[in-house]
């Protein structure tokens, strides 16, 4: 059964501009990134594009290596002046390589043939995309599963990457934030590329800075535990699905909102179990800072262990638009998977695992790992990882060199689920209490809100 094809957008009209690698290394400190300035396409008009800030206090900044850490990194992860000048020069090599995929990807091959880089395009594209600038490659997407003569276009795209030693593939999908017209669709597609039980990864709060980032696309609170899908049909399918939130906890430790819902179809005869996690320590463009940092790592533990440790089945993975936090928490997740598996313990000075990871992942969805401040949280955050993991494996010298596990601060007990042996307290029903109350004021606001 075949869908509506997609058009592919027509190549801008300025021309390509070359860029050697060393000029780009040589201005590295002095020019605006490609990303963060300068739109690919022209914008439609029927949505926003995607603009990257480079806030000065969010700007990374070149540390001075300590002399009280005697730590022996690989080379990626030492700290030095010119390896941090270094590191810039990276992402600014990345960002033109992104230009250049880009670029060419609007160019035709033969009259038949489009670049891999191609992306989607046509008035169904633009009307379900969040950002005008923001597209899967048409060669790496996901496809709704539809009849014939709908369209198939979710903005979607499959991850796939494989550990260095153990050759075990995991599997992702990175997707923007539903918007209030089309977020049966995230169901839709949860209910045809997952297994049961299913995760997804939700790195955005509704609503930031005024402005709606993602539709609340999910039960909201106990007291409004169910959400009927696609009630008018929209593919003429029959595809009418129930979400019914069964448990909603608040996990200190990932700092996140833990939804445990059930996806049933209409008649009830069959019903798939879905982990919703809702991380809201994470301000769009910017990086986690202190505890939330802590709480990240938490959260892609817990993500693997509610996925049943089944790396071949998707983690969905979404913010706002896709691409900044959720590519940097894939990225992460492999890199601390590569730590585990002691990848990075005897690399050659001259590879650098940040870069790979990021360049894969650009390979399959544009724009991963956005700006330069989460380019660089990735290095902060390995490098503590790397040195907390050579210090436990290496105590005996650790000592002798001073050094020790880092020291993390301790969140408070989560309160138990239902499954717990231990019985919930007046105190944990209030928190509840509470909690419900809370959601019910964010949902008024969001409807206030709504235009």
């Amino acid at each position: 059964m075949s869908s509506a094809p997609l058009a592919v957008p027509a190549s801008p009209s300025s021309s390509k501009r070359s860029r050697s690698r060393d000029s780009s290394r040589s201005a590295a400190t002095s020019v605006n990134t490609p990303a963060a300035s300068t739109p690919f396409l022209t914008p439609s008009a029927s949505a926003p594009s995607l603009i990257i800030p480079q806030p000065k206090s969010q700007a990374p900044s070149i540390v001075e290596p300590s002399p009280l850490d005697a730590t022996p990194y690989p080379a990626f992860l030492r700290l030095t002046r010119s390896g941090s000048v270094e590191r810039q020069s990276k992402f600014v090599d990345l960002e033109w390589e992104q230009r250049r995929r880009l670029l060419s990807g609007n160019q035709q091959i033969e009259p038949d043939q489009t670049s891999q880089w191609a992306r989607c395009g046509g008035e169904v594209v633009t009307n379900r995309n969040r950002y005008a600038n923001v597209d899967p490659y048409c060669n790496n997407r996901v496809k709704l599963k539809v009849p014939e003569g709908h369209n198939d276009y979710i903005n979607a795209s499959p991850i796939v990457l494989e550990a260095t030693q153990s050759k075990t593939v995991t599997k992702f999908i990175a997707t923007q934030g539903p918007k209030g017209d089309s977020f049966s669709h995230i169901w839709r597609m949860i209910w045809h590329e997952t297994k049961s039980p299913a995760v997804v990864v939700m790195l955005t709060q509704t609503h930031e800075s005024g402005r709606e980032k993602c539709h609340p696309y999910y039960p909201q609170s106990p007291s409004s535990p169910t959400l009927a899908l696609n009630q008018s049909d929209e593919f003429e399918d029959g595809f009418a699905h129930i979400v019914t939130l069964k448990d909603l906890t608040v996990h200190e430790e990932a700092s996140a909102q833990i939804r445990e819902l059930e996806m049933s179809d209409e008649d009830g005869s069959e019903t798939r179990t879905i982990w919703h996690f809702l991380f809201g320590g994470w301000p769009d463009f910017l990086v986690p800072e202190g505890y939330n940092r802590t709480a990240l790592l938490n959260l892609i533990k817990l993500s693997r262990e509610k996925n049943a440790n089944n790396a071949e089945n998707p983690r969905i993975v979404h913010c706002s638009a896709g691409v900044g936090r959720s590519g940097t928490f894939i990225a992460l997740d492999w890199l601390l998977q590569e730590l585990e598996e002691g990848t990075l313990d005897n690399l050659e000075d001259d590879e650098d695992p940040i870069v790979a990871i990021v360049d894969m992942l650009r390979q399959q969805r544009m724009m991963m790992v956005q700006g330069e401040a989460q380019f660089s949280f990735l290095y902060d955050v390995m490098r503590e990882r790397w040195r907390d993991r050579w210090a436990k494996l290496h105590p005996e010298e650790a000592e002798k060199l001073g050094l020790g596990a880092i020291h993390e601060p301790k969140p408070k007990k989560p309160r138990p689920s239902k499954e717990s042996e231990v019985s919930e307290t007046d105190e944990d029903e209030d928190m509840r209490a509470q909690l419900e109350a809370e959601l019910v004021d964010n949902q008024a606001d969001f409807d206030k809100g709504k235009t």
